[in-house]
């Protein structure tokens, strides 16, 4: 209830936004870069544009997309301003001197789980000693979340054999090449469902709280471009919530941006619904904001990712919670 309301405050304070629309010659014109590919799961971006809410705020939106190490590197140079960044990312960046800054989360749960079929009874962390995993590769929000639910369990890497499969986390279960594969929550598990596969899943979220998908700009923006940055975030909030109060238009919405996405699609629409659950729609204790990055900044440096422990009060800005 308390979410719905919340949701429903954001909607009525935007309407007055929406009668006052900025003319398009006067919007200021910014690049939000996004990692992946064109995908459902970005579908509050692709309302925000169509649906005027970054128009509201003065902003015309392009999207680019790309790989993640390389856009940080032009966010955390000032060459481009924002871009949704994972919070393993800011802190490695912020490690290796870029100033890349988080201004408002995305996701209020790590993303990331292992799934395996309900034959193989892997019913808990520990259940993973001995078993063969699958996972992209040894990089990215996949391994350090499968090393964080691991690791909390008490399990090392003597216990488990990671392989590196690709992105082909589905066809490696289901043929039995891996015993378990290392997942997106909102997608993978769907598609596994959809098939009439019966699966356990294990939450890193359940385990330990991390930091997700955050929208991330950089230390001169936020101090000499504030009002944009304000703006930025204002709009992703506003966005989140058109979304998550109609999802079924998100998705018609987002068939503009996602080639080959069907209507009928139900799959994807099972997506987009397993992805509004992760998202954060209200704001939290800075103190346990501090104790999510503080976990993250733990993981890397257990893993030898960070030689040296930073402040993680410097990696995120709680200025434009509203």
């Amino acid at each position: 209830m308390k979410r719905l309301l919340f949701i429903m405050l954001i909607l009525c304070l935007a309407l007055p936004a929406c009668r006052a629309a900025k003319p398009e010659s006067t919007l200021e014109k910014v690049t939000l870069n996004l990692t992946y590919i064109p995908n459902v799961q970005f579908a509050p971006f692709y309302v925000a544009i169509e649906e005027g809410i970054f128009a509201n705020h003065g902003l015309d939106v392009n999207l680019a997309y790309g790989n993640e190490a390389d856009m940080v590197a032009l966010v955390g140079s000032d060459h481009q301003q924002f871009m949704i960044a994972s919070g393993e990312q800011v802190l490695l960046s912020r490690a290796q001197g870029l100033p890349v800054i988080s201004v408002r989360e995305w996701y209020q749960h790590y993303p990331i789980g292992v799934a395996s079929l309900k034959s193989s009874h892997i019913l808990e962390p520990a259940d993973l000693r001995g078993k063969s995993i699958g996972l992209p590769g040894l990089f990215g929000a996949s391994y350090i979340g499968f090393e964080a639910l691991a690791g909390h369990a008490g399990l090392s890497d003597d216990d488990y054999e990671l392989r590196s499969i690709g992105f082909t986390q589905v066809e490696a279960l289901v043929t039995g090449q891996v015993d378990a594969v290392v997942v997106y929550l909102a997608n993978e598990p769907v598609q596994l469902r959809a098939r009439g596969y019966e699966i356990n899943l294990l939450s890193v979220a359940d385990s330990l709280s991390l930091v997700g998908n955050c929208l991330v700009t950089n230390e001169k923006s936020l101090s000499e471009r504030t009002d944009l940055v304000r703006r930025m975030a204002v709009a992703l909030d506003e966005a989140l919530a058109a979304t998550a109060a109609d999802p079924d238009k998100a998705f018609e919405i987002s068939r503009k941006y996602v080639e080959n996405l069907e209507a009928d699609d139900p799959i994807q629409k099972q997506v987009l619904l397993e992805s509004i659950k992760l998202w954060r729609f209200e704001p939290e204790p800075a103190q346990s904001a501090v104790e999510r990055w503080e976990n993250m900044q733990g993981i890397l440096l257990d893993l030898g990712l960070m030689a040296v422990r930073i402040d993680v009060r410097e990696a995120f800005s709680d200025a434009f919670v509203e």
